[in-house]
């Protein structure tokens, strides 16, 4: 199984690469094949074609998120392509690791809350909230209903509704993330 894991590490703090390895690498490398993706060293004009070439490949997708990945495009990108894939998703926090520095970041809310979804005359369409107007939600895609295997209930909602997350600390990702990934493959109806 490969699980493509995003994150910024301008929304990680001090030391991010090393919270990655430990916050999402660590309880998933031990059984499973682990792409770790810093959307920031990719170039604004490759990040698109990039995240879609990872998520073609992947099997599960995690966002490792930070203070701000709830309101980057990039990370709404992935979450939209995702879903047009009918790829299992899911948040990881790591904001309560003990780096050994000061908390200056903080968890921030799960970023599928800003991609909505409704369910018009046989086709999904997904929006995401604006990063700058927070009141405007932008249309991104239309994908036919019977090409989603999701258990959406309703016929709207946000993508939190099949992408959960978890605090890698609070909720022990070392003894869970198999459970996790369990629930994220129920989910998104596999």
């Amino acid at each position: 199984m490969i699980v493509v894991s995003f994150f910024d590490i301008d929304d990680l703090g001090v030391l991010p690469e090393a919270r990655i390895q430990t916050g999402v690498e660590t309880p998933i490398r031990a059984n499973y094949r682990l792409v770790p993706v810093s959307v920031r060293n990719i170039p604004r004009w490759r990040r698109k074609s990039a995240i879609k070439a990872y998520i073609d490949e992947a099997d599960l997708i995690v966002m490792g998120t930070g203070t701000y990945t709830f309101m980057r495009s990039w990370a709404h990108f992935a979450m939209v392509y995702g879903f047009t894939k009918n790829r299992p998703m899911m948040a990881i926090s790591d904001a309560n690791m003990n780096s050994g520095w000061s908390r200056e970041i903080t968890g921030g809310p799960n970023p599928f809350t800003r991609i909505r979804w409704n369910i018009d005359k046989g086709e999904i369409r997904l929006y995401a909230l604006d990063a700058v107007f927070e009141v405007v939600w932008r249309f991104k895609t239309a994908v036919p209903k019977q090409s989603v295997h999701y258990r959406l209930k309703g016929t709207e909602g946000t993508l939190e509704q099949i992408a959960p997350m978890y605090d890698y600390v609070l909720d022990d990702a070392s003894a869970n993330f198999p459970a996790w990934m369990k629930r994220a493959i129920w989910l998104a109806g596999l």
